[in-house]
């Protein structure tokens, strides 16, 4: 038996929608903020957060603050104002109202403070906030409290406005590019407000305006060229085309004045931020957000997210200040919605708890739902049932609704435990998924319960589609009951057999949605074909927990964020959104949209988006490289690349991505163009190259921004010089020498050739000449003359033997002289025979001995031809030839040394000063031709072969100095060859 639910019925105050704050980030001292207290913050033209603060100044690059203070380079750490001029320098502009800027990476002082410092009041209150301005010819204008204007010349002459500038307390000068500069005289002429131009001046009574004589807090901005907005104390003034259109006398002390594309912004003493609408605007109707803070003040930057610097709290940023969050310190009962849904202007919140919220004009009706033995009864899941005027609920253990403030259960013979609830198309009933199957209810009772037929798994979506057929989804896929019958869809295809949580029939086309977990979302078409979209087409994630179908957009809840599919003409586009973009948390549990907001259930807490405001993040972020890191030495980009020498062993590129929604989370891609055409994904901002090789390569680098949109890339040039062997000079030098070295080579070749084509010509010659010689005529005629002799005397054995070693002699003698070199054999033998005749003719006048010791292996030993005989020769004619007697004796020697062959030849004749004696007292010189020859063979032969011939030639005596005869020694090289 069922047991009855007891509903309690509370009411709690609770704020109003318009009061909502929107989710942000609070930067502090404690994430590296220079101080909390700050008062101002400003986004410069590359995308950079500026922050000035009490303690110095903070850069931002959505991963970390850089920080500048008076050791950096700031003239005083207490810096109210942040600016930028035309060439981009940021200037700082402090209390003192002594400046300095930031340019190429440096704060560098302004070189005129000297002039600031002389001509600031000695009570002065500061700078005015907002009225400094630097023209395209560096003149510097300041706005002073107390004091006018100050205007310094790029050459430091120093100026103050006067004039119409010190007749009123306020008055606003207008410069280009719509700014507006205040002039606060200490002691004006006129109780007046003056707006000042090049085109125009217009006076007004202060009075119509601001009730005092002097205000002390003045802004004056101008959005555009006719409207101008001023605030004084806390009255806002807007003017246009120099006419008052009207005031708003609602704040106190205004302490910053702004305006974009959206909203008039002003902050007071008060506390928090009041954004007015700048839409058919006639006075401020504005909403205040940041009651707790003290908002110094405001920027939208160019994602569309807002930063607030604050006066102790460091510096908020709102992702998007249109996403509204409720939680439970708004006074909800839990931040862990499991259910939404919003009817008649009341908004419904189901709890895992048991609470049901109801909040209507600004308070919240609780509802406790809890059965009789106090057991909570948890909240699933509500379904707006507008035709009935009922609103269901899904929670543990039983299924009713709500109609005209009372609940009514529904009855059941045991619990249904209910999960989803959809109303059929077919009639006046509901289709209910639970833990043990499905039940059909109608009239207030279970009609059907899938139990009964023994079908009890647990069923977590549910819908009809436009036939009547039942689908639903289980842990093990798509079922669907039509005809009394279940059928598993999981069998037709793999994908239908996906854990899936999530279900929903689209009317428009009759497609089936099923919410998968971890396959993504997968469609079932009327025809029965399946299509997939996963987080390879963008979506938010592959686990699907919720869908909701409105107009042409279908929202998904995951439990990574929301992703938005919008239908366009047969295509569709994603949006997704996170809590980088404003969600309260990314663990969404429940969706409920209408044609104005959507209400996203999180675990978190209630994150309310005005659809109307949705716009895809379509900003492309910017994206800078940093340093390049070479060999352990740092480089700052340049537009001129880097240059970087062949044998470098890494290169460390780093750069980073304004991407502040993404917040440090940011997808970069790169490449080495000349290396390889490919992107790189990655999530670091830096990436390392460890190899080069000699060329030209550019790199390349791009930021995604939250919305998938990639940025332009940041590229940088990088040459990586080759060795200088292999640069142009050097192979121009290189091909010149070796041109001028071949050329050398053929040259000097040439000249070697002709030198050896000569040395061998002349050696030649001079064989000629040796085989003259060797042949001459005195020879030849002697040597006939002796044979002549015994054929006379009939001495025939003497005639035959003298002419057949005559005749072997000339027959040696012409073959040796075929070659350049012979065996020392054949040298031999010729020579052997020449002093066989010569010894014959003579008559024994002399005797000879060849020793070589019978070593066979030297007479096989090369020897230029002809070589040894001239030698001889001069023994016999100029040594024995002129002894008395017959007494004359001639030794040949031959030694076989290591690299040359050692021939000697001594005789014992007269010696060679004895014999020139003679030859000049008988006046017969006889002229050794032979000798002369082969001297200058041998010279030739040193020239041609590069070794050393050596003939030393030693006079032999007795012992009492008489002249014994001479000694030849011939040194002959190995290794000849003959030719």
């Amino acid at each position: 038996m069922l047991k009855p639910v007891i509903i309690l019925f509370l009411f709690i105050p609770l704020l109003g929608f318009s009061q909502y704050n929107p989710i942000y980030k609070n930067f502090t001292v404690n994430d590296g903020l220079a101080g909390n207290e700050t008062y101002h913050v400003f986004q410069d033209s590359k995308g950079y957060i500026w922050v000035a603060t009490s303690t110095g100044v903070s850069k931002f690059n959505g991963y970390s603050f850089q920080n500048f203070d008076v050791q950096s380079g700031l003239v005083d750490n207490i810096v109210f104002e942040i600016y930028e001029d035309y060439k981009g320098r940021i200037w700082f502009i402090p209390y003192s109202g002594a400046l300095s800027y930031y340019e190429d990476g440096k704060i560098k002082p302004y070189p005129y403070n000297n002039k600031i410092r002389q001509n600031m009041p000695t009570r002065s209150k500061g700078p005015i906030k907002m009225s400094f301005y630097i023209d395209s010819l560096d003149n510097v204008y300041l706005g002073v409290k107390d004091y006018g204007i100050m205007h310094i010349t790029p050459e430091g002459i120093f100026k103050k406005f006067d004039g119409i500038n010190i007749e009123a307390p306020v008055v606003l000068n207008e410069f280009p590019n719509s700014k507006i500069l205040i002039s606060n005289p200490n002691k004006p002429i006129k109780h007046e407000l003056i707006i000042n131009s090049n085109t125009k001046t217009t006076r007004f009574p202060l009075k119509d305006i601001f009730d005092g004589n002097n205000p002390v807090y003045t802004y004056a901005i101008k959005p555009n060229d006719s409207t101008l907005y001023a605030s004084l104390e806390g009255k806002v003034a807007c003017f246009v085309n120099h006419k008052l259109k009207w005031v708003d006398r609602q704040f106190k002390s205004i302490i910053w004045l702004s305006v974009n594309d959206e909203y008039l912004i002003t902050s007071d003493l008060e506390g928090g931020l009041n954004l007015s609408p700048l839409v058919n605007q006639n006075g401020l109707k504005y909403k205040k957000i940041l009651k707790e803070f003290q908002v110094t003040s405001v920027i939208k930057d160019s994602e569309g997210s807002y930063w607030v610097s604050t006066l102790d709290n460091g510096v908020l940023y709102i992702p998007d200040i249109h996403i509204q969050t409720i939680t439970k310190k708004d006074g909800l009962s839990d931040n862990r919605i499991k259910t939404v849904y919003q009817q008649d202007g009341n908004l419904y919140l189901g709890y895992q708890m048991g609470w049901v919220d109801m909040i209507k004009d600004g308070k919240v009706e609780k509802i406790k739902m809890t059965k009789t033995e106090g057991n909570t009864s948890f909240v699933r899941y509500f379904l707006g049932d507008e035709a009935n005027g009922r609103i269901w609920i899904c929670s543990f253990g039983h299924l009713g609704y709500i109609q005209n403030n009372r609940y009514k259960v529904i009855e059941s013979k045991i619990p249904v435990y209910p999960r989803k609830i959809v109303k059929s198309k077919k009639g006046n009933y509901y289709w209910v998924s639970t833990a043990y199957g499905i039940v059909k209810v109608q009239d207030d009772k279970v009609v059907y319960d899938s139990r009964d037929e023994g079908f009890s798994p647990l069923v977590l979506g549910i819908d009809e589609d436009s036939k009547g057929n039942v689908w639903f989804v289980t842990s093990n896929g798509l079922w669907k009951y039509s005809n009394k019958l279940f059928q598993f869809m999981g069998d037709e295809n793999p994908l239908l057999a996906s854990p899936s949580y999530a279900l929903y029939f689209n009317p428009k086309d009759e497609s089936l949605w099923i919410g998968t977990n971890g396959a993504g979302i997968v469609i079932l078409d009327k025809n029965g074909k399946i299509k997939q979209i996963t987080k390879d087409d963008g979506l938010i994630s592959n686990s699907i927990y919720a869908f909701f179908a409105h107009k042409n957009r279908i929202w998904v809840g995951t439990r990574q964020g929301l992703s938005i599919i919008t239908f366009n003409n047969g295509s569709y586009s994603l949006q997704n959104l996170t809590t980088n973009e404003g969600l309260v948390s990314n663990d969404i549990t429940s969706l409920y949209v209408n044609d104005s907001n959507a209400y996203i259930g999180t675990t978190s807490g209630l994150s309310i988006i005005n659809i109307n405001r949705i716009k895809p993040n379509q900003t492309k972020p910017n994206i800078y490289i940093t340093s390049i890191e070479v060999a352990d030495s740092t480089y700052k980009w340049t537009p001129d690349g880097l240059n970087i020498p062949w044998d470098t062993k890494y290169a460390k590129i780093s750069y980073e991505g304004l991407s502040y929604k993404n917040m440090g989370k940011a997808l970069y891609r790169y490449r080495l163009l000349g290396l390889d055409s490919n992107w790189v994904y990655t999530t670091s901002n830096q990436c390392l190259y460890s190899v080069f090789s000699p060329g030209h390569y550019s790199f390349e680098v791009k930021v995604q921004n939250s919305n998938g949109i990639w940025s332009n890339p940041a590229s940088l040039s990088i040459t990586v010089t080759p060795p200088y062997w292999k640069r142009i000079w050097f192979i121009i030098l290189f091909a010149l020498t070796l041109s001028g070295f071949l050329y050398l080579i053929y040259y000097l070749r040439m000249g070697e050739l002709k030198r050896r084509n000569e040395l061998i010509n002349n050696i030649n010659l001079y064989k000629q000449q040796s085989l003259r010689q060797q042949m001459n005529p005195h020879f030849i005629f002697n040597t006939l003359n002796s044979i002549q002799y015994y054929i006379l005397e009939k001495d025939t054995i003497s005639s035959h033997k003298y002419l057949t070693k005559f005749a072997r002699l000339m027959r040696y003698t012409l073959d040796n002289s075929l070659h350049s070199a012979i065996p020392l054999r054949d040298e031999l033998e010729s020579l052997k025979l020449y002093l066989e005749l010569e010894a014959l003719r003579l008559q024994d006048k002399f005797t000879y001995d060849i020793d070589y010791q019978n070593n066979e292996a030297v007479l096989d030993i090369k020897i230029p031809t002809l070589m040894i005989q001239p030698f001889v020769e001069n023994a016999i004619w100029h040594g024995i030839m002129l002894k008395p007697d017959k007494s004359g004796r001639i030794q040949i020697t031959i030694r076989d040394m290591e690299t040359s062959v050692l021939c000697t030849i001594e005789d014992n004749g007269v010696g060679r000063e004895q014999a020139k004696k003679i030859q000049e007292t008988t006046n017969k010189v006889h002229r050794s031709r032979g000798f002369q020859i082969t001297q200058q063979r041998i010279d030739l032969l040193n020239s041609m072969y590069g070794q050393k011939f050596n003939i030393q030639i030693v006079d032999l005596y007795s012992h009492d100095g008489t002249p014994q005869g001479t000694r030849v020694t011939i040194n002959i090289p190995k290794g000849l060859e003959s030719s």
